[in-house]
């Protein structure tokens, strides 16, 4: 493709026909410009391009295996609204001083002791302690068989067929 001719050259700010065009940045915008329309904006200097960067793939780390149930020894009490109360009255406390102790409002105390809310493992330790009972029992960890994997045969389709 031939060079344009310099009668081709238009100013992309006032339009004139120019002999050769300047890059200037006006107002944020990079625009070919005059010699004298290029005082309205700063000179852009073109960059030499470096070497090409290669995108590198993320590391995929490998799945360690970690079993995130493993800590999990101990559960809630199915009971643990009727424990509550128990306690509290046994006590002689109202809702309101166990809330008081235990930094909670009355109503998220009345909402535990009807089982419509349930402590944070924290709130649930605070609670054991506060009123001497306790609200976790020890859960064994369930074991899971590795069945053996074996291909599908045709018998396999035609029973799932029936």
């Amino acid at each position: 493709m031939a060079a344009p001719h310099w009668r081709d050259m238009r100013c992309e700010l006032c339009g004139n026909d120019v002999g050769y065009l300047k890059p200037v940045l006006i107002e944020g915008t990079e625009m070919q410009v005059c010699p004298a329309c290029a005082s309205y904006g700063t000179p852009v200097t073109k960059k030499k391009r470096g070497a090409a960067r290669t995108m590198t793939p993320p590391k995929i780390e490998p799945y360690s295996g970690k079993d995130v149930f493993k800590d999990m020894d101990k559960e809630l009490v199915d009971n643990y609204g009727a424990r509550i109360r128990e306690a509290r009255e046994r006590q002689g406390m109202s809702r309101e001083e166990l809330g008081a102790r235990i930094g909670e409002k009355t109503t998220a105390v009345a909402k535990m002791e009807n089982q419509e809310l349930r402590p944070s493992d924290k709130k649930a330790r605070q609670l054991e302690k506060t009123l001497h009972i306790t609200l976790f029992q020890s859960v064994e960890p369930a074991t899971v068989k590795k069945r053996q994997v074996r291909g599908l045969t045709i018998g396999d389709l035609l029973k799932n067929n029936d």
